[in-house]
């Protein structure tokens, strides 16, 4: 007898009414074996027993036979609701109305309940029928420029600092926070930990990356928050309008920084800070506890060095100081130009 043939497109191998009566008749008259039999005719264990517990000398044992439920479902809605909901689908091309809307709708009939599930998958089924869908948010699709050369780019940006990685015995009001701020190039960067954040921390911050550093960029690319902008406050119409300068921004003149602000809402185009946050609290904050704001820069200080010494794949396996120092030399070889004095020794070398 043919063996059916193997269909690579299905999960399972159809066996025809055909080959059962065969696989039964060798195991009931030639009294084969089961390996033998499931073996000869490709067909499962489970597959043959359960034809043996069917079969009784006739082919219509072995046939096909409805999988329709004897007892209709105790859940299953009525043709009046399902009749129902196809109307209020129709009307919802006109007006607009969503699945919710429309299982609402049917719930405020009477003698008309279903559930949320029911309705959405009697939707589905329905001709025409588009389900409501979110607009994908849209991300810039340009090049982003990255510098070469450090000290070109600065990226900044403000962390909060977990409340679990606090003792207990600390206030529970108390909040602390990480400003980082990362040169594009080296992605070598500078933490600093204080207890609010604002433009007077800003500052501070910027001093303390400049001596860190020991160069100040030429750019300085943040977003739009109020610890580095107040231009939602100088509208023409805002209540606390004015036309004098900020905080920041006579420390930035003062040092020849230019500040570059992101477009609103798009935090990947401060991508790279953004990323050094992420590894911060998989392999810092993580595994943190501090007792005081001391303490917490202390340990924050070894973890940056620590940061500041990985190589990393987007630096070919190099570390940031390793490509802070080839750059520097790089600029001292092409121009003359020594841009950090504390490694000028380095330099010369």
């Amino acid at each position: 007898m043919d063996i059916i043939e193997q269909k690579a497109e299905r999960n399972y191998t159809p066996v025809d009414l055909a080959t059962r009566v065969s696989c039964c008749e060798r195991r009931s008259k030639s009294g084969w074996s089961i390996k033998k039999i499931c073996s000869y005719y490709h067909v499962r264990r489970s597959s043959l027993f359960r034809w043996l517990s069917k079969y009784d000398g006739g082919e219509s044992s072995l046939k096909d036979r409805s999988h329709r439920p004897f007892s209709p479902c105790p859940f299953a809605i009525s043709k009046a609701v399902e009749y129902k909901i196809r109307c209020l689908s129709d009307k919802s091309r006109e007006n607009g109305m969503s699945s919710i809307e429309i299982w609402m709708k049917l719930n405020s009939f009477d003698g008309m309940k279903a559930s949320y599930s029911t309705v959405l998958r009697r939707l589905k089924k329905l001709d025409g029928y588009v389900p409501y869908s979110t607009n994908p948010k849209r991300k810039h699709d340009k090049v982003y420029h990255t510098p070469s050369d450090v000290g070109e780019k600065w990226q900044i940006d403000v962390k909060f600092v977990p409340g679990e990685c606090k003792s207990p015995k600390m206030a529970d009001g108390r909040r602390f926070y990480q400003y980082t701020i990362l040169d594009e190039a080296s992605r070598k960067r500078f933490l600093y930990f204080c207890e609010e954040h604002s433009m007077y921390e800003t500052v501070n911050a910027m001093r303390g990356a400049i001596e860190f550093f020991g160069y100040s960029p030429k750019i300085l690319q943040s977003d739009n928050g109020s610890e580095f902008s107040d231009r939602a406050f100088r509208k023409e119409k805002s209540r606390y309008g004015r036309d004098y300068p900020n905080f920041l921004e006579p420390f930035l003149a003062e040092m020849g920084i230019s500040h570059k602000f992101i477009k609103p809402r798009t935090p990947e185009h401060n991508g790279k800070v953004e990323r050094s946050h992420r590894i911060d609290q998989e392999k810092f904050y993580r595994k943190l506890s501090f007792f005081s704001l001391q303490d917490l820069r202390n340990q924050g200080q070894r973890w940056n060095k620590r940061y500041n010494e990985m190589p990393k794949i987007v630096l070919r396996l190099k570390s940031p100081n390793q490509v802070e120092l080839e750059s520097l030399k790089r600029i001292y070889q092409n121009t003359g130009e020594i841009r950090c004095s504390k490694r000028l020794t380095s330099l010369e070398n």
